[in-house]
């Protein structure tokens, strides 16, 4: 169909678009409501949260104050809301998220202005950084995304497990499992500086203060957290991250992180299944864990312990606004040096 050049209003959410966003939410993601869950009436309770007056009052200090949290975007046709997108901003990385579009309303470029939008938004807060994940098979989507700057840089893998049916894990002894204290905080981070993939790292600028429950997390409480280690004789060799909402949604397994030295060695699945153990003390039937592509120990681990392959995702990455002009930068000076001219006020000059 035609692009739509005009009559598409882009805007902030609104509490009454909640009945359209839900209904787009339910064509948008079939596959994924199936594996993860969708509990709509925790999204209406989310909602009615953030548009009470404590939150209002604390979101409105959070933009005078630079530090807004996130925002969400709906494009609306006709006094209807037909797509929305949302992006979480966490210090030099934005993250956006739910880029759906109404059946009825796709291909006519609606898409293209919401990620645009967000995009935007994100240079105003002056983040170097935007990702976002995306189906593999979902060719439009990131065929948009590569035309907007956005560069692959992950595959993520999702793993389901019940509950009920994750297989106990031969333990070691001398292995303990227990919550994660204040005091280890510095070992924690050292470790995942040593075990995670550096360029996803460098990609969310990865800092000790992301092992911190924010206050707008303790604020709110819209998931419920959980923070284990795995220690060998006192010292740290292993560290798990476990979040959940409601019964309705499946538990999140995450964050995964062994010693180098000990990938492989069964500290993965004794992790994995202290997690889902957190998980289902909450009344969560099923699990889903998440993996890197190129950590296939700890795929392996989550098979063995009963967890299946379900879903793939590609995290894509857009270049920063600082990479965009030092590259310009960089040519203009190797352009200027081999035709004898200097770049003032975006007009070549010669010397």
């Amino acid at each position: 169909m035609n692009g739509l050049k005009t009559g598409v209003l882009v805007r902030d959410f609104r509490k009454r678009d909640l009945r359209d966003v839900l209904e787009i939410a339910n064509l948008s993601f079939v596959r994924e409501s199936e594996i993860i869950g969708f509990d709509s009436e925790h999204v209406k309770k989310m909602v009615d949260t953030l548009f009470g007056i404590p939150a209002t009052a604390f979101l409105a200090l959070s933009r005078l104050l630079g530090k807004e949290f996130f925002k969400l975007f709906v494009a609306e046709v006709n006094a209807r809301v037909v797509g929305t997108t949302m992006i979480t901003r966490q210090r030099n990385v934005g993250y956006i998220s739910t880029v759906m579009v109404h059946p009825a309303y796709r291909r006519r470029g609606i898409a293209r202005r919401l990620v645009n939008s967000a995009v935007a938004y994100a240079k105003e807060k002056k983040v170097k950084r935007t990702v976002l994940y995306v189906i593999p098979t979902n060719y439009s989507a990131k065929n948009l995304y590569a035309e907007l700057g956005f560069k692959e840089f992950e595959k993520i893998i999702y793993m389901a497990g019940s509950v009920d049916r994750v297989s106990p894990p031969e333990c070691t002894e001398a292995v303990r499992v227990n919550r994660l204290q204040k005091s280890d905080m510095d070992a924690v981070y050292k470790l995942i500086k040593s075990s995670e993939d550096p360029r996803h790292l460098e990609v969310f600028d990865f800092a000790r203060k992301d092992l911190k429950t924010t206050f707008f997390e303790r604020l709110f409480r819209f998931s419920i957290k959980n923070r284990m280690i795995a220690t060998l004789n006192g010292a740290l060799i292993g560290y798990v991250e476990t979040t959940h909402t409601t019964p309705s949604e499946a538990g999140q397994i995450s964050n995964v992180q062994i010693h180098p030295e000990l990938k492989g060695k069964g500290i993965e699945e004794m992790l994995i299944h202290a997690a889902v153990s957190k998980v289902k003390q909450a009344g969560i039937r099923k699990v889903i864990g998440t993996a890197s592509a190129r950590r296939p120990e700890l795929i392996a681990a989550m098979v063995k312990l009963g967890f299946e392959r379900c879903l793939e995702l590609d995290g894509m990455v857009g270049v920063s606004i600082d990479t965009l002009r030092r590259h310009r930068a960089l040519f203009q000076c190797l352009l200027g040096t081999l035709t004898g001219r200097y770049y003032v006020n975006e007009n070549w000059c010669i010397r």
